[in-house]
């Protein structure tokens, strides 16, 4: 009878075993595709940074165009060309149905003066304001330019 019992308990523990082992190989399993997404998910996340470079200039002083300031950044493509430009430097800005309107750039702009700034990307004005308008290619250039009208 004891060895009866005693079978009886080894094929029980052999029989939990079995199946106590299986929830673990899928955890790692599981653990293994997680860890691959967790890999692709920074990948693209790396692939959707682009670099962009912002120059401004002033017009309104010299007859040649003055570079003022010039700066390269790492950002995420669909950022607002306005987004990146307030990153950069200190901009005064008024807000309206159809976006800002940039009034001042690092203290520089006068609505009294008819100074006023204007910008580019890759160099073609774009039809909508500076916070509309989204950055799409790397290695873009965006250019602030200061001008009298």
């Amino acid at each position: 009878m004891k060895k009866k019992i005693l079978a009886v308990v080894v094929a029980l523990a052999a029989f939990v075993g079995l199946f106590a082992s299986q929830p673990v190989q899928k955890q790692n399993v599981q653990a293994a595709k997680t860890t691959k997404t967790a890999k692709k998910t920074t990948k693209k996340a790396k692939a959707k940074k682009i670099s962009v470079t912002y120059t401004l200039k002033d017009t309104t002083k010299a007859k040649k165009k003055q570079t003022l300031a010039k700066k390269t950044f790492k950002v995420k493509k669909g950022t607002s060309v306005f987004t990146v430009l307030k990153k950069a430097w200190k901009v005064n800005y008024t807000k309206s149905s159809y976006g800002v309107f940039i009034t001042k750039i690092k203290g520089l702009g006068n609505k009294k003066k008819k100074l006023y700034w204007t910008y580019t990307v890759d160099g073609k004005m774009p039809m909508v304001a500076a916070d509309k308008q989204k950055l799409t290619k790397n290695k873009s250039n965006v250019v602030f330019t200061l001008k009298k009208y």
